[in-house]
């Protein structure tokens, strides 16, 4: 890890606030001092402990250094009004006078540049193939062998998963961690369409999202008026099949098509079927749920689905 009290020191400076540095480990801001605790990861069990600790116990004003807080944890340390820096770029304080809350330059350094792309592409596979058997152990030639993809870069993704704290030594996921994680980065790019496509051949297709949770029995409030169908397919060459035979909206959109972010997501399926359509598996369902801040995270918390181990 990088010294913290140089990146606290930039990120204090950054954000406008005044500090007296009286050692490696202590701070002084508008008349309070700070401890400095250092860690490397924080996750969302960390930050309910950390939590509890400082809020129960007569500790002194403290500031978290971290490489990485899950946005638990650092909901968990704010509500208890622990200050913390996440050194991926945010920095979070409040004390009489004083409120922070504001992105910073961030001071973890640049990752290599195959690293820099975890979540595409055998990232994805990797991240997804962890958290469709969260509590099996893979090594990692049966995990290749379960994504299709090259040993050597599924060892690379693993040891970077494993450094930010997403991943134990045994390969298990760090959960919901690397859920998020993958939530964040999941971004399909959805083509509009004037109507559905017709589900020949239906293994072209993976439904999702809203009607595809439906026929997973997510516990969905709204009815399924006015909703559309969104559909995956494998590659660019369905998408462009797809896309040349039904057209581009011009319009109101009846459906959308994107290609699935993951291979391997898009071939694993569920046992499901709607409207002619095999459903995505439970995993890219409710990544695509969790696409929707606010409703999404609150569908999720009630689902616990069937044929696969909540991971969020």
């Amino acid at each position: 890890m990088q010294n913290s009290s140089d990146d606290l020191a930039g990120a204090l400076n950054e954000a406008g606030v005044e500090a007296r540095w009286l050692g490696a480990d202590s701070v002084e801001i508008g008349g309070t001092t700070f401890v400095v605790d250092r860690m490397k990861v924080v996750r969302e069990s960390d930050g309910a402990l950390l939590a509890h600790v400082y809020d129960t116990s007569a500790r002194p004003p403290t500031i978290i250094v971290a490489d990485r807080i899950s946005e638990a944890a650092r909901a968990q340390l704010s509500r208890a009004g622990v200050a913390w820096l996440d050194r991926r770029g945010h920095l979070w304080l409040r004390m009489a006078g004083v409120f922070v809350n504001a992105d910073v330059r961030p001071s973890t350094g640049p990752p290599a540049r195959r690293v820099m792309e975890i979540f595409t592409g055998t990232g994805l596979d990797v991240a997804l193939g962890l958290l469709r058997f969260p509590l099996e152990s893979y090594g990692v030639n049966q995990l290749a062998r379960e994504i299709g993809r090259s040993p050597g870069r599924v060892s690379e993704i693993l040891t970077e998963l494993r450094h930010q704290g997403l991943a134990g030594a045994d390969n298990l996921p760090i959960t919901p961690e690397l859920f998020w994680a993958v939530a964040d980065e999941w971004k399909p790019r959805w083509t509009p369409m004037p109507a559905p496509p017709a589900p020949e051949p239906p293994e072209r297709y993976r439904l999702t999202s809203t009607l595809g949770a439906l026929a997973l029995e997510v516990p969905l409030v709204a009815g399924v008026a006015g909703t559309w169908p969104r559909l995956y397919v494998a590659d660019d060459v369905d998408l462009a099949t797809v896309v040349g035979a039904y057209g581009s909206a011009s319009g109101s959109t009846g459906s959308e098509v994107a290609i699935c972010p993951s291979r391997y997501g898009f071939s694993w399926k569920s046992s499901a079927h709607r409207d002619g359509y095999p459903v995505a598996n439970q995993l890219v369902v409710a990544l695509d749920l969790a696409q929707d801040r606010a409703r999404g995270h609150e569908v999720l918390e009630g689902w616990d689905p069937k044929e696969f181990t909540r991971v969020w």
